[in-house]
């Protein structure tokens, strides 16, 4: 620190005002870490250098570049320059420019913040209090409203971008002031000054309440739908148009003796009997043409030992939103007993038959 610096001129006016470094952060609304950074050589933005100079009563140039800044200023003249056209159009596509920004920051509820390493000030856009629910002034007035969990969290992560200098994505929670949480998506970026130090550290951040909401519904959709599927007594299975095996559930798996992870590596045209292809595709054709919405059929399929089973496939076509087939979702019932009861029945009816016919003779 030498004479001619404004860490120097700054202790200085704190000794000659006897003022300590908590009453000079209490009256510019930051901490007294911010304060006394700058009393080692640390950097100050603008804005606090103009309060800081107004709260010592000393001019603001004077305070951080000194006493032959000072004089070079004032001895220069000031040159106004008329509002030319060209100055018109500019400052309107300024102005123009800044109220769609602003516009669509406030309709896409986007809040954006900056946060100064050096002086630890903390600024947010004016929508703040819209999307979080509070205003927030200094680092201390958001930790407070978050989950201790996501507090650890973003710290930690907030250090590791820091220190690796590089962009952060997460997702946070904040409770607004009646008890609602709500969720904030957030990115960030380290900003360097020509030294390569860690300066600032700049952000988005926006309401993700209801993409989150959305897809907690979704997840947990899906959780009843596979405890579903796999619960159901029947083979269940989800086959794509072209025959591959997309999801089966494990009665399936019994009922074939394969593995799912088997199974997905096959078609149901390699499992169904040959002579009982055909048929069974003739259908799936009319299936996916749109000519009938589901069929059933009774077919031979290749157990994993090798034998074949008789089952009743019952089938309908899951659509996409554009018409398109999506997969084929298949029930198989087992009806070997069946067949072989019926077969049976049809070799006794037959017999019957060839007595009688023998008796008239």
């Amino acid at each position: 620190m030498t004479e001619n610096s404004f860490a120097f001129r700054l202790k200085e006016l704190l000794e000659h005002h006897k003022l300590t470094l908590q009453a000079v952060g209490t009256a510019l609304g930051i901490s007294r870490t911010a304060v006394h950074k700058w009393t080692r050589g640390g950097e100050i933005d603008y804005a606090n250098l103009r309060k800081l100079a107004d709260f010592l009563k000393v001019n603001w140039i004077w305070l951080r570049y000194g006493e032959e800044a000072l004089q070079d200023v004032q001895q220069t003249q000031v040159v106004e320059l008329p509002m030319t056209d060209l100055r018109r159009r500019y400052t309107a596509e300024i102005m123009e420019s800044e109220t769609r920004m602003k516009l669509a920051q406030e309709g896409a509820r986007i809040v954006t913040w900056e946060w100064n390493l050096i002086s630890d000030e903390l600024t947010y856009s004016p929508n703040v209090e819209a999307v979080y629910g509070w205003q927030v002034i200094r680092n201390e007035d958001f930790w407070v409203h978050l989950p201790p969990e996501d507090v650890e969290m973003l710290q930690a992560l907030y250090s590791k971008t820091l220190l690796e200098g590089e962009g952060c994505e997460c997702d946070f929670r904040i409770y607004r002031p009646d008890g609602e949480m709500r969720w904030i998506a957030s990115r960030a970026t380290v900003v360097r000054d020509s030294a390569g130090r860690a300066v600032k550290m700049v952000g988005i951040s926006m309401d993700n309440t209801e993409r989150k909401v959305a897809e907690e519904q979704l997840r947990n959709s899906e959780e009843r739908f596979r405890a579903i599927f796999e619960l159901a007594w029947g083979a269940l299975a989800y086959i794509d148009p072209d025959g591959t095996w997309q999801r089966v559930n494990g009665s399936f798996c019994e009922l074939l003796g394969y593995s799912a992870e088997t199974l997905y590596g096959m078609t149901f045209q390699q499992l169904t009997h040959p002579d009982d292809l055909a048929a069974n595709l003739q259908l799936l054709q009319r299936l996916l043409a749109g000519e009938i919405e589901r069929y059933e059929v009774e077919k031979r399929v290749r157990h994993k030992q090798g034998h074949y089973i008789w089952v009743r496939a019952r089938t309908a076509l899951q659509r996409r939103q554009d018409g398109q087939p999506q997969h084929l979702i298949s029930v198989f019932e087992d009806i070997g007993a069946e067949r072989q009861e019926r077969e049976r029945l049809q070799a006794r009816i037959e017999a019957l038959e060839a007595q009688r016919g023998a008796s008239q003779a």
